[in-house]
């Protein structure tokens, strides 16, 4: 059987599966907001660990770090600092008071969750906007990855449009039909998949090219560059701060991460999925940093965004066809894995945020059938969109998370500071956001190398202090969350309800 052949019936098999896991998650579903956005509060370790982790492992993770990695050689390694130092106290801390109050009083949607903690439409309004403008740019690295990937491994025979909205017609199905659920078991396949390649492709890529110390020598004699730290342009002192800022709390700044975390069925699921978070990413991000290093001595010569399909050139080129086909598989999982979950959650917001919000007579049933709307609206418009001439996945991915990166302040001091006031948040929105977006535009110079994510998250901060402290206070309001986390924290064994919260 010939690699396209092969190709085809991995990828047709992969679909099956994703197909009959959403209808089994639809028929396990029902049509209230409970079930259909949280899975009923219910996600168990291993599930809710994979929904997390998997939704955040994109096609930045198989294309854009080893497309990096090709180019800039060991440079890379510092952006694991972030998530390795960060990802547990956060799920302890900071998504366990988060998941303590959305119990409580029944918030689904971290806008909601925000406009009843400063009790502000405003900022819920803005909120809203910052999280759907930069949650599309990253579905569309879904769509642009499984496009492309999909092409290049049938040497045409699909092109980029049709291996696009393949991709784009299987998420739609399965989340439109399984919600939460669907995505949640889906995830759990998909996220075993990726990491089953990653870990067999760093192990027979080698074996099949004379092992690790000649890829090494062939990169010290020709490309020593790649294997000294530099601290020239991309990767200079302030180009790595500003990365490590970026890294550090970007997972619980998405929104669709959020809503996973407060669909946890209980705080010790939660705790477990913070625990398991940073070895996943040990076990993920090094080998596809490595594949993309050693693509540099075995495939030379890429250019620019070539270098993204450097772990599928070497997988063609090394290994049997069968690996190339997984390769595909993986692939998808990885791709499929992040755009459902971002998709269900835009759809949240619209239909819970908006149309439950704004429209007379919405009833949680109601919000279900518009959310489902807004699954396939958005899926088409950002399918769309990536028939457009697009740059690299990571630079799409990297815009995404500076825009993400500003929402910081508002959310950590909403959690963890009394004083915070509406005012503070809102401006310091409108700040970071500007500076951000005038940032990614060259509108103000770069400093020492400091990125448009560091002025917006440090200026924003400040913005957000200082105003909070200028503008009256709103203890009513503070306290309401406060005297949550407070009983909780008096508590020998703190325990909260398990009976799913009433939608509001």
């Amino acid at each position: 059987m010939s690699q396209t052949a092969l190709v085809l019936v991995g990828a047709t098999a992969f679909v099956g599966l994703m197909v009959l896991l959403g209808r089994a998650a639809a028929s396990k579903t029902s049509a209230d907001a409970e079930s259909y956005f949280l899975a009923n509060r219910g996600l168990r370790r291993f599930v809710l660990f994979a929904a997390i982790f998997g939704t955040n492992m994109t096609a930045f993770v198989m294309l854009g770090l080893p497309g990096v990695a090709y180019h800039g050689g060991i440079s890379i390694w510092l952006m694991l600092a972030g998530p390795l130092l960060f990802v547990m106290p956060l799920s302890f801390y900071f998504g366990y008071r988060c998941w303590l109050v959305a119990r409580k009083y029944g918030y689904v949607t971290p806008v909601e969750f925000y406009r009843e903690r400063f009790q502000s439409d405003g900022l819920a309004v803005l909120m809203f906007l910052g999280f759907v403008g930069w949650t599309i740019p990253y579905i569309l690295t879904g769509v642009i990855g499984g496009g492309r990937a999909l092409e290049n491994f049938t040497g045409g025979s699909i092109p980029y449009w049709a291996g696009g909205l393949a991709v784009t017609i299987v998420v739609a199905y399965y989340t439109w039909a399984g919600g939460m659920k669907g995505t949640a078991w889906t995830n759990t396949a998909q996220t075993l998949l990726f990491m089953a390649f990653l870990l067999l492709a760093v192990v027979l890529i080698p074996t099949a090219s004379g092992g690790t110390g000649r890829i090494i020598e062939t990169l010290q004699r020709e490309q020593p560059q790649l294997l000294t730290r530099s601290w020239d342009g991309p990767f200079s002192l302030g180009a790595t701060i500003s990365q490590l800022i970026l890294f550090s709390f970007i997972i619980f700044a998405f929104p669709f991460v959020w809503i996973r975390m407060i669909s946890a069925r209980s705080s010790k699921d939660l705790r477990a999925s913070g625990i398991a978070y940073p070895v996943a990413l040990v076990v993920t991000w090094v080998p596809a940093i490595l594949l993309g290093l050693w693509g540099a001595s075995l495939v030379p010569g890429l250019i620019g965004a070539e270098a993204d399909s450097v772990i599928f050139l070497l997988t063609a080129q090394l290994l049997p066809d069968w690996v190339a086909a997984f390769g595909l598989v993986a692939l998808l999982a990885i791709v499929m894995s992040s755009m459902d979950a971002q998709v269900l959650t835009l759809s949240n917001m619209l239909s819970r945020d908006i149309v439950g919000r704004y429209q007379r007579g919405s009833t949680p049933g109601s919000q279900v059938r518009w959310a489902r709307v807004f699954v396939v609206v958005l899926l088409a418009l950002t399918y769309a969109v990536s028939l457009l001439d697009m740059p690299g996945i990571f630079d799409v991915a990297q815009f995404a998370f500076t825009g993400f990166a500003v929402f910081y302040p508002l959310l950590i001091a909403g959690i963890f500071w009394r004083r915070a006031t509406k005012w503070g948040a809102m401006a310091s929105l409108v700040v970071g956001q500007t500076i951000a977006i005038t940032g990614y535009l060259g509108w103000y110079p770069v400093i020492a190398g400091l990125q448009p994510v560091f002025w917006g998250v440090t200026i924003g901060t400040a913005t957000l202090i200082v105003v909070s402290l200028l503008t009256p206070r709103q203890d009513t309001a503070a306290e309401r969350f406060h005297a949550v986390w407070d009983e909780a924290r008096g508590r020998r064994s703190p325990a909260v309800s398990r009976a799913p919260a009433t939608a509001r």
